[in-house]
């Protein structure tokens, strides 16, 4: 899975496991985040049934930043730091310029260890170009490449969900090119299924398609964030009272499976905890731990769960970030409150490095 133990070097991963229990609780401010999140659009080419963020589309071309805005909002001493950066959407491929983002961000950020693609496939023509180009660039730039695709359903009850005729063909498509590209290219490719009241009969079948064809499948719960509009999809996004059984053991056989996804069994394993009993969430966040998300207007949030705090085509990134009413939320009304009930979907290297003991003791001693 994306984000296995494949840290370069013990010392680093040591120091920073230090930092981030036994320092980092110590200070009054965050961190600089090492961790960013780009949504580079709110355009979508689907009409997902578990999300509304196409809602979002720009009225106006000016609304989107472009390339050229984008980087010099990057420039900010906010990012100086920035080792993970993950390009989301919407639909990134819908963006013409995608390349030259890439592009841009390799150049910027020389401390760059990771770059990571959420995509839901179409086109499948240009998807499959850009993860060739990231790829590539990433290979020449010594930088780990993944691509995740979004996989919700097979078949016909994908394109339910998906909200469009036809989609799940086309996503083959795309992952059949994106296999090619990676025989040529080495990078990470993965799928990505939401689960929710609408597929709940297809996850072990999901599971089982993941193997045959050769693409782990990572799990998340379906969530309802008010920044996503999809409020009013809840009754398709959230698990009914008489599914959790079902959700509960399908997510108790992968923690199970210890050799197959490592460190993210101890997810599941906590997921399983959280939806059975409503336990309140005890993994680490990357974005609690030094996390950023930045929006495709400027908009800049501390999480995916969190208001807007500012946007930084107006104000300075790392004065935003750091106003003492947003520290304030982001204390009490974030970390306080929402960070409790917020389900774990990954598991990347700042989550390990502060949870490794519980991961390893997860790994060796649990049955």
């Amino acid at each position: 899975m994306s984000g296995r133990l494949r840290m370069a070097g013990l010392l680093p991963v040591l120091k920073n496991t230090l930092a981030y229990n036994c320092l980092e609780p110590l200070k009054q401010k965050p961190a600089r985040p090492r961790s960013l999140c780009l949504y580079v659009t709110y355009r979508c080419n689907m009409r997902c049934r578990i999300c509304g963020i196409w809602r979002k589309e720009p009225l106006q071309p000016s609304e989107e930043l472009t390339s050229e805005e984008l980087l010099r909002l990057l420039a900010d001493p906010l990012f100086a730091n920035l080792e993970f950066i993950n390009i989301n959407g919407g639909e990134p491929n819908l963006r013409t310029d995608l390349p030259d983002i890439m592009h841009g961000l390799i150049r910027q950020f020389p401390s760059l260890k990771r770059l990571s693609l959420n995509t839901n496939g179409l086109p499948p023509d240009r998807v499959v170009k850009n993860v060739d180009l990231a790829s590539r660039l990433c290979e020449l730039a010594g930088i780990h490449f993944s691509a995740s695709v979004s996989v919700h359903g097979l078949g016909a009850e994908f394109d339910k969900i998906a909200g469009i005729e036809d989609a799940f063909p086309r996503v083959k498509t795309t992952l059949a090119g994106l296999k090619e590209v990676q025989r040529l290219h080495p990078f990470f490719l993965s799928a990505n299924c939401v689960i929710c009241s609408l597929n709940l009969d297809q996850l072990d079948a999901l599971r089982a398609w993941g193997h045959a064809e050769g693409i782990p499948v990572n799990f998340a719960l379906g969530e309802v964030r008010p920044r996503f509009l999809n409020e009013a999809m809840a009754a398709d996004i959230l698990i009914p009272q008489d599914g959790r059984k079902k959700v509960v053991r399908f997510l108790r056989t992968l923690a199970l499976a210890k050799k197959e996804y490592l460190q993210h069994a101890f997810r599941y394993a906590s997921l399983a905890e959280m939806l059975e009993f409503e336990k309140k969430r005890t993994m680490a966040c990357h974005y609690a731990l030094g996390g950023v998300v930045l929006g495709s207007r400027g908009e800049l949030f501390y999480c995916k769960n969190s208001l807007s705090i500012g946007n930084a085509r107006k104000n300075s990134a790392l004065d935003i970030y750091y106003d003492t009413h947003n520290l304030k939320f982001r204390q009490e009304e974030i970390i306080g409150k929402t960070c409790g009930t917020c389900p774990p979907y990954s598991f990347n290297q700042i989550e390990i490095e502060k949870e490794i003991f519980r991961v390893l003791a997860y790994l060796l001693f649990s049955s």
